[in-house]
């Protein structure tokens, strides 16, 4: 009742509102805010910023004019600058620009103050989406800063089918030399953003219309490997359409058979599998609607949990899924059929939410695979409680089901409590238990008998004025416990975090404690070793820079730990000490040129020998070069020293819209294996087209 009592139910009063107007003259989206509808408008301006100096008016003028007709919202804007030969823009491909000059429009269509949808556009007209989809939009440089235009498809956007429609809206500007962000309304750094924005009246009776997208491939790739020859045409088809401005059908046949660039390597150092993000356009569109509370947001340390791994559905034949929302309810619903080499598997998802309070929402979860006498099935219940704006509680508490596994000891749950405040008290309390039969087949779990306790507690400092921007120290305790009740470890960290207006950052941490680690037994089961093994240490040096421009980000990480090390197939493990340093620096003499480079190397010894037993470097290399918005070149050489490994690419594109493109890419491998040295290459052409009706 208490915590009931304190739930802020009336959302924060809106401090700005503009009225779009219709225009039977839309603009033409050349960036040069010249057109009749322009004249005949308004502009909105105002902006504050919310870096560095929170709450501070604008260093420089933002002028906003909004209209819109039956088939688009278009923006025009003008961002003066009283310096702007110092304006910076790269020459990116599409989505890939970082610390740019930029202007972004941030809608909230639904106006729940949950979901968004961000779109942005840098001074050399290139586009960044937070969804990919498409849109259009201009830009160029004049003598008194630089202006932009966007024209934004209604079949384009999500939203309620609601005759009069009130949007949540906002800005959002970035100005590189002053290392400046700011925003139309004076967002504060300890409320959600959405909880801020402004809101956009005036549009009405607006529909997507018939909205239906095709999206096919054709792609041939010819590959050989010392003798063995590999040649493969492949086709395939995604569909998605819109049966209503707030719910969408996606279906995919043959998802992409290739990706045209190598994976990094990765050394594999415990026995917990490794987690790879998924690429597929399929898969990430709507992937929102597929994820548990206790996925989002920024926590400390326990098992990773999902109930959905789409990367488990490695070979779709068909794939179908059902997203959108409606009122308070937002769902998600997926079906595959997967090819395996046991025979098809049908893989299903159902996900529904539900919207409560001010920023709260509870939820069901299904997610279930059936194959031919196989089958695993995975159910939770989860929630998101969020109160006086800075306090939030998620969790969630689930079962898994398997063919032939015990109903047992499968339980799966996760408590997690946050003070998030920019400055003052930090405060988080984390509890994670997953029980030793937990077996989720469909979604991905890295620790099994498992149950976790964290307690972290600090004091963060916001200064505005000199260098430093932010300073937080923390302190946190952890006990490891398996799900019987045994102590299998604990620990004391401390940690602190500088932030610099000059954009770099530079972290530490410290910890002590002790440790059982889970290794094989005979028959491939992890079990806990019997023996503590003394830990401490930590990150004794992390810096990030992230400015951008001719040396663009660099950051260097050193650690070092004694902990417990593995052997080679993870049966056992002795007491050791593990040295790791990751360097990386990323290069931008020209905007249409780049150049970075990145190594991780991880050493590790045993205390009782003093014999190194694994001391082996990752390495990474590239060259872009963007030719035109549309043409680019791209060049990667990535290689490891342990067993001599490489892989290089090079990769030729053409992009012309929101998912086209044409690609021909060439890729040379090589590896020691058995003390001979083994290579091949390959030569793959794509092209890749989406069509909208």
């Amino acid at each position: 009742m208490l915590f009931f009592n304190t739930l802020s139910i009336c959302g924060q009063e809106r401090t700005k509102t503009v009225h779009i107007s219709h225009t039977e003259n839309p603009p033409q989206i050349d960036g040069l805010i010249t057109d009749e509808c322009w004249e005949n408008t308004e502009p909105i301006s105002g902006f504050f910023q919310f870096d560095p100096l929170n709450g501070a008016k604008a260093s420089e003028e933002t002028l906003v004019w909004i209209v819109y007709d039956q088939k688009n919202l278009y923006f025009a804007f003008l961002m003066k600058d009283s310096q702007p030969e110092k304006i910076w823009a790269e020459l990116t491909p599409r989505n890939t620009f970082e610390n740019n000059d930029s202007i972004a429009v941030i809608i909230d269509t639904y106006n729940d103050k949950r979901t968004s949808i961000t779109f942005e556009v840098n001074p050399k007209g290139v586009q960044k989406n937070s969804r990919e989809t498409i849109w259009y939009s201009g830009a160029v440089a004049r003598e008194d800063g630089w202006s932009a235009e966007m024209a934004i498809p209604f079949k384009s956007l999500r939203f309620s089918p609601r005759e009069d429609q009130i949007w949540g809206i906002n800005f959002e500007r970035y100005i590189h030399r002053l290392n400046e962000k700011d925003h139309w309304t004076d967002v504060s750094r300890d409320v959600p953003l959405l909880h801020q924005m402004g809101e956009l009246t005036g549009l009405s009776s607006v529909r997507p219309g018939y909205n239906l997208e095709f999206f096919p491939y054709l792609g041939v790739r010819t590959s050989r490997w010392e003798e063995e020859k590999d040649d493969k045409l492949a086709a395939g088809l995604d569909v998605k359409y819109g049966i209503l401005p707030n719910l969408i059908l996606d279906l995919t046949a043959s998802p992409d058979f290739s990706e045209v660039e190598s994976d990094p390597f990765i050394y594999q150092r415990t026995p917990y599998e490794n987690y790879f993000r998924e690429l597929r356009p399929f898969f990430n569109e709507g992937s929102q609607y597929f994820q548990l509370s206790t996925e989002r947001g920024h926590f400390f340390g326990g098992p990773r949990l999902s109930l959905f791994y789409s990367r488990r559905i490695s070979n779709p034949k068909i794939a179908t899924k059902l997203t959108g929302k409606t009122g308070a309810y937002s769902f998600g619903i997926l079906g595959a059929l997967n090819d395996e080499e046991e025979g098809d598997a049908l893989y299903s998802v159902v996900r529904v939410q539900k919207d409560i309070f001010k920023n709260s929402q509870i939820g069901i979860y299904y997610a279930g695979m059936n194959a031919e006498e196989d089958y695993s099935r995975n159910v939770a219940v989860d929630y998101l409680f969020n109160f006086k704006d800075i306090y939030y509680l998620r969790g969630m508490s689930g079962f898994s089901f398997n063919q032939g596994a015990t109903n047992n000891n499968n339980g799966m749950h996760i408590v997690r409590f946050k003070r998030e405040i920019d400055a003052g008290i930090q405060l988080e309390i984390n509890f994670h238990r997953i029980e030793e039969n937990v077996d989720v087949r469909t979604g991905y779990v890295n620790q099994i008998d498992i149950q976790t306790t964290e307690l972290s507690t600090g004091y963060a400092w916001r200064f505005n004025q000199r260098q430093l921007k932010r300073l937080s120290l923390d302190v946190y305790g952890k006990l490891n416990q398996d799900t019987h009740g045994n102590t299998t470890g604990n620990s004391v960290n401390f940690s602190y975090w500088t932030e610099f207006l000059a954009q770099f950052h530079i972290h530490g941490n410290f910890s002590v404690g002790r440790s059982k680690y889970q290794i094989f037994d005979a028959d491939e089961n992890l079990i806990w070793t019997e023996d503590f093994i003394q830990t401490y240490g930590g990150d004794i040096f992390d810096f990030r820079w992230m400015r951008g421009g001719f040396l663009k980000g660099a950051s260097v990480e050193i650690g070092y730990e004694k902990k417990g090390i593995y052997n080679e197939d993870f049966t056992a493990v002795e007491a050791g000490s593990e040295l790791k340093t990751e360097a990386e620096v990323t290069l931008r003499p020209l905007s249409y040129f780049e150049w970075s480079f990145s190594s991780n190397w991880i050493k590790q010894k045993i205390d009782r020998t003093g014999e190194t037993i694994f001391d082996g470097m990752t390495y990474a290399t590239g060259i872009h070069f963007q030719i035109t918005r549309s043409l680019f070149v791209s060049t990667w050489l990535k290689g490891e020293t342990l067993d001599n490994q490489y892989n290089f690419d090079f990769l030729i594109g053409y992009y012309f819209g929101a998912g086209n493109i044409l690609q021909l890419s060439y890729k040379k491998s090589a590896r020691t294996e058995d003390l001979l040295r083994e290579g091949g290459h390959s030569m793959t052409f794509k092209v890749s087209y989406l069509l909208r009706i």
